[in-house]
This record gives structure tokens, sequence and C-alpha cells, in this order.
């Protein structure tokens, strides 16, 4: 593992340019197989949390640098994403059944449960929360849990799905819950690649085509809004990891306009995150960052990565390995 450290840390300094300069590169070892983790975020001051394919989902901590499993797998699909509210995190699993669950690292229970059903996202702002999956009887899986509820209840706006439409559960991000009246989401398929745009106050819905590329296993995959006006999208061929052709493009009028990027991402990309001074994108080719809101990426590094998390001056990018890098950035 040092000497992977250090390699990637070469490849980083080389390719960065001068806006970035990486200063350290550390291995976060999140399970002892092959497990990946589709999604990793912060609870808490030192713990991180990740949703995996094998091993359920792990609390690192990384300061006593221990790791526990607080969610065991299940066999009905996989840990997709994760969201927290204060000291309430909320798991959701992907596959044959889809799966919502409530708690806290101590105690954590289902909430939702039902069959047939793929959850595709969960977000929330301020105790609200939002779940997606693919689409049934002709329409998007979107219901919603306020703060005081128990349940889930269908939310108001009805989004139509076009032939063989779904939604991309790569990365935990291909839906955004900006503000109290903002909701986002991305879909793909064979003929479509769309963006979803919810106003929760009116119940008014906008759907705009996107210019990138349609088929099977082909589109959206992650968008990333820092404001409401300016965002960015990034997807592609996930069967063809290192082509870049219509992979991503960005908005500065809110989602009504959608330009392909003037440089593109280096292959597919799964995650996109970042801020209003910088985006980073993954995928299984590696990692790319922005500092023009999407008009142009740069190539950063190698590697095969799912899912990504900035935190101020540290970005963290999980593995197909069991385990994640957490890089310093100056």
């Amino acid at each position: 593992m040092k000497n992977l450290i250090c390699s990637l840390g070469l490849i980083l300094l080389s390719n960065i340019g001068i806006s970035q300069k990486v200063t350290s590169i550390d291995t976060i070892r999140f399970s002892a197989d092959s497990s990946y983790s589709r999604i990793v975020v912060r609870y808490k001051k030192d713990f991180l949390l990740f949703g995996t394919s094998k091993t359920g989902v792990i609390a690192v901590n990384e300061t006593e640098k221990s790791s526990k499993v607080i969610i065991p797998p299940t066999k009905g699909g996989e840990f997709r994403d994760i969201s927290i509210d204060q000291d309430t995190l909320y798991a959701i699993v992907s596959g044959d059944i889809g799966m919502v669950y409530k708690g806290t690292m101590e105690s954590i229970h289902p909430i939702f449960t039902e069959n047939g059903i793929f959850l595709d996202d969960i977000s929330i702002f301020k105790s609200h929360l939002i779940i997606l999956g693919d689409p049934v009887n002709g329409k998007f899986f979107l219901q919603n849990k306020q703060p005081e509820s128990i349940t889930f209840t269908e939310l108001d706006q009805k989004v139509e799905n076009e032939a063989n439409e779904g939604c991309y559960a790569a990365s935990g991000t291909c839906a955004q819950y900006l503000n109290p009246d903002t909701y986002f989401f991305v879909s793909g398929g064979d003929t479509s690649a769309r963006f979803h745009y919810l106003d929760l106050w009116s119940k008014s819905t906008l759907t705009n085509k996107l210019p990138m590329k349609k088929g099977e296993g082909c589109g959206p995959f992650s968008l990333f809004f820092w404001n409401p006006m300016n965002g960015a999208i990034v997807g592609g061929d996930y069967r063809k990891s290192s082509e870049s052709i219509q992979n991503a493009c960005f908005t500065t009028d809110g989602g009504r306009n959608w330009t392909v990027s003037e440089t593109l991402p280096s292959g597919y990309r799964s995650c996109v995150t970042g801020n209003k001074k910088i985006l980073f994108s993954c995928g299984t080719t590696g990692i790319d960052y922005s500092v023009d809101g999407g008009k142009n990426w740069k190539f950063l590094m190698k590697g095969n990565f799912c899912a990504l998390l900035l935190e101020k001056k540290t970005l963290y990018a999980t593995t197909n390995k069991g385990y994640c890098l957490k890089m310093k950035i100056k």
C-alpha cells in the first residue's frame, strides 16, 4: 500500500497543474475484501460512513483508525446512498427490495421496505427526506417524509418516464435537494438523457433534454449544483469507460439550458461534487477537476473510483478495492 500511495502522489502532482497542489495522500481501509463503496459521507466529527457492495454500512473513525459495521449486508441489494440529518443517519438499499434505514451508530432499523422498488437516491434538507427510485407504472418513484411523519408519501409532482428510462445509482448523486423548494434529478435510457427540476413550493416541474450520450448504460449519472443557477452533470457510457463523448455538461441558468463541456472528462464519470471554486468528478478511469464551473475538465489521476466527498481542502475518493484515498489539496 505504501508503494501505491507514493505512485499516486507522483501522478497527481504531475497532472494537476498550477491551480492546485496535492500536499499528501493517505489510505483509509473500510473493508478487508474487494468491496466497493458507492457513497462516502461525514458523520459527526470523526467518522466517515461507507455504503458498500458486500459488507453493509461501515463506520470508520479517522482519529482512532478503527472501523465497525453499523448495518450488516442484506440479500436484497447494496447500500448505495446515505444522508445525514444532525445525529441521525438514513441509508438506502438498492436492489430487488427497496429499503430505507434510520438511526444512529448505536441503533438503526428499517423504516421503509417495498418489494420491486429499485431506489436510486435519498436526499435530505433540514429533516425533509425525498427518495427516488426507478419508474413504476410509467412514473418515477418519488416519495417524501416530513419531519413529523413516520411514513413516506408520494410527492405531488408526477414525472413520467420515457421508454427504458431510469436513474443511475452509481454514487448517490443522481439527485440533489438543494433548498426547501428545489429538488433536481437526472435520468437516462435508450433514447433519453434528461434533467428534472421539481419546484416543491409551486408544485411545478421542468424537464429538459440533456446534450449527453443516449443508449443502454449511457447518459447522466451524477449532478451537482453549488447555487440555484449553476450546476454540472457528468456521466457517459459505463461500458466504454475510457470514452469521452458527450459525458459532461453545465448550466448557468438553473437547468433551463445545458451546454456540453468544451474539454470533457477523461472517460465515463459516476460522481461529481465540489463548490463554487472547484469541481471534481470520478469514474472507473480516474479523477478530473474543473475550475470554471464544468466548462473545462482537466485530468487529475488514474484509478478506479466510485464516489467522492469534498471537505474544505480534503478530497476523499472511494475505490472498488475496499479502501478510500484521502487527499489534502492546497
